[in-house]
């Protein structure tokens, strides 16, 4: 089986993981297939649309693949393969996400969107999650959404129409290359208290600090990535690569983050906020 085939990758990857002192080896991480429940949850209609392969981009690396097909029943009231972290909501305060994405060449564009990675919040909110990065036709963007208003009661609740999203345009969708996203947030729903920083392969694509950015009492965070189609998929069948998720805390640092990832080499090239 390929799982058997991609053992020892793995191994060598989980030793290289443990290098970083500072990222958190309790949580995430690399994982085999036999050993994933013990780390992840897995959103999908069917098991075998989460597989483990071998780096697209040549690298060697143990990465994986996540399929969504038309004709896939709806999870969490949606079609989805993506995947979370065990443990992450219980986590508060600075914490530090890499998130990273691979685009196949035979990628199909399509207007409806897809989230590829989003970090949501631990209680479910039928509110969209403070930050997703998002695939709409051609384009790449990232969502920023949150609220100050209450989840519940008889007064003014937070709603869909009410929430405040920011959308951030991250260019054209370019396929056969990683995308790793290394967020540093404080989530807070009072203003002058959250703080989210978030590169994009070294380039700083969005900083606010001292600033409202999740929802009241909707527990704590937690990332995802993999595909996930808040409308119809639109397409046959979809296939993304991802990374696994890794994870630090008010210590960890952006190279940190980014030498557990497939854009380790990678060099910034435009600074979009200084």
């Amino acid at each position: 089986m390929r799982f058997t085939k991609l053992s020892f990758l793995i191994l060598s990857s989980l030793a290289c993981g443990a290098a970083w002192s500072q990222i958190d080896t309790t949580l995430g991480g690399t994982v085999s297939y036999a050993d994933f429940g013990t780390r992840y949850v897995l959103s999908t209609a069917y098991v075998g649309n989460l597989t483990w392969d071998r780096d697209p981009a040549g690298s060697g690396r143990v990465v994986l693949r996540s399929r969504v097909r038309a004709t896939d029943a709806k999870v969490g009231g949606v079609q989805r393969t993506d995947f979370l972290p065990k443990g992450e909501a219980s986590q508060t305060g600075i914490r530090w996400y890499g998130l990273s994405v691979y685009f196949p060449t035979n990628w199909t564009v399509h207007p409806n969107p897809v989230v590829v990675a989003q970090v949501d919040q631990q209680q479910p909110t039928g509110l969209p999650p403070p930050l997703a990065i998002v695939v709409r036709g051609s384009a790449l963007e990232m969502n920023l959404a949150y609220n100050h208003r209450p989840l519940s009661g008889t007064g003014d609740i937070a709603t869909a129409a009410n929430t405040a999203i920011k959308v951030f345009k991250l260019g054209p969708l370019q396929t056969g290359k990683w995308y790793c996203f290394a967020v540093r947030s404080e989530w807070s729903p009072v203003l002058g208290s959250g703080s989210l920083i978030v590169y994009q392969n070294r380039d700083k694509v969005f900083e606010g600090q001292r600033d409202i950015n999740s929802y009241p009492g909707a527990g704590g965070s937690v990332p995802r990535v993999g595909q996930m189609y808040p409308g119809l998929v639109g397409v046959a069948e979809r296939n993304v690569y991802t990374d696994f998720i890794r994870l630090g805390g008010p210590t960890t640092t952006l190279e940190q983050i980014l030498g557990e990832t497939p854009c380790k080499t990678t060099t910034a090239t435009t600074a979009l906020v200084k």
